[in-house]
């Protein structure tokens, strides 16, 4: 079975082979080859490289074009980005671009053809789908609206705003989501399919409430389905965290696949999803995949692999690995599954 038909069976609620594995890695990849993540982020031969090494070294079911990945749409909207190419530091948005209600006005809407580093994304994901796409299938990391409005307004305007100047936030919810939307379809295009990373719009940041009436609306209404026209087929929605109190709204979002991250709880997404014939990945805490030892780390996925093994919608992977995360620790995961 090749990784593309294990990940389709699962997507079909069909049992697979095996559980496919998804681990997240995106700053992690540049340590594989020697480099940075500010190098491989704006190179498309390294990044390319990089995520060739990634599939050689721990052969996941799915590759995911994405370095960092809050950055890169703000920084085509106009947001100034600090670069470390002489340290492991990830890439950083250096101040927001908005500071209220008035700028909104001053925002236009990047073309992902010639958008800062969009098109680069765009010609890795796209060379990627040339030789894999056949055996696996590749995705291309888009922000989701929340967190990219998080970075353009500073999350703590946002969270501000969002309870005080609603109306405003939704206006900038209503471009974000326009932003996401066709970076998504462009990666489509390519015959890349979209991954949302969405982690700001997770509880504490924002409640329940808010999820609902204010970031819901955007998935359900606008991206989600322009995404489906474009000819997505299969569209996880990535938000860190515990997402337990959200996960309502995120099933009536319409991705279909959901994230649930090492925080939330796990029987009650196996159960909801299960009802709602929606598959989701189950995360090993990044801490521990960091820290180790291997033997702690295979017998948390063996704990998680044997509590989801029932439902065939179940993907296993990991929060984000860090840079300096040792190989054998993300390699013992791998291991689990045989």
């Amino acid at each position: 079975m090749t990784k593309r038909e294990r990940v389709e069976r699962v997507y079909r609620l069909q049992p697979p082979d095996r559980i496919p594995f998804v681990p997240a890695i995106y700053e992690h990849k540049a340590r594989l080859i020697g480099r940075t993540p500010s190098e491989i982020c704006r190179n498309a031969e390294l990044l390319r490289a990089a995520l060739e090494r990634e599939l050689t070294v721990y052969d996941p079911d799915m590759l995911v074009v994405g370095v960092d990945v809050y950055n890169v749409e703000a920084e085509a909207l106009g947001c100034a980005v600090r670069y470390f190419d002489d340290s492991p530091e990830v890439p950083a948005i250096v101040e927001p671009l908005l500071d209220g209600p008035a700028d909104l006005s001053k925002l236009r809407l990047p073309d992902p053809e010639t958008g800062g580093r969009m098109p680069l994304y765009l010609e890795v994901a796209g060379s990627l789908v040339r030789d894999h796409a056949a055996d696996m299938i590749i995705r291309g990391a888009v922000t989701g609206p929340f967190s990219l409005a998080s970075e353009l307004l500073g999350p703590e305007k946002l969270a501000i705003a969002a309870v005080e100047e609603t109306g405003m936030v939704r206006r900038l919810l209503e471009f974000t989501g326009q932003v996401t939307a066709r970076f998504g379809v462009a990666f489509l295009k390519r015959g890349a399919e979209a991954i949302l990373f969405d982690s700001r719009a997770a509880p504490p940041l924002i409640s329940p409430r808010m999820f609902r009436e204010l970031v819901l609306p955007v998935y359900r209404d606008k991206v989600v389905p322009e995404l489906k026209a474009a000819g997505a087929r299969y569209l996880p929605l990535i938000i860190g965290g515990d997402t337990t109190r959200i996960l309502d709204g995120l099933l009536a979002t319409g991705a279909t696949q959901l994230l649930c991250d090492a925080p939330a709880d796990l029987e009650a997404f196996k159960r909801a999803c299960a009802a709602a014939r929606v598959p989701f990945r189950a995360n090993v805490d990044a801490r521990l995949v960091h820290r180790g030892p291997p033997e702690a780390i295979r017998c948390e996925a063996r704990r998680i692999a044997e509590r989801c093994r029932d439902y065939p919608g179940f993907l296993l992977g990991c929060g984000i690995v860090a840079y300096d995360c040792p190989s054998e620790h993300v390699l013992a995961l791998r291991e689990v599954l045989g």
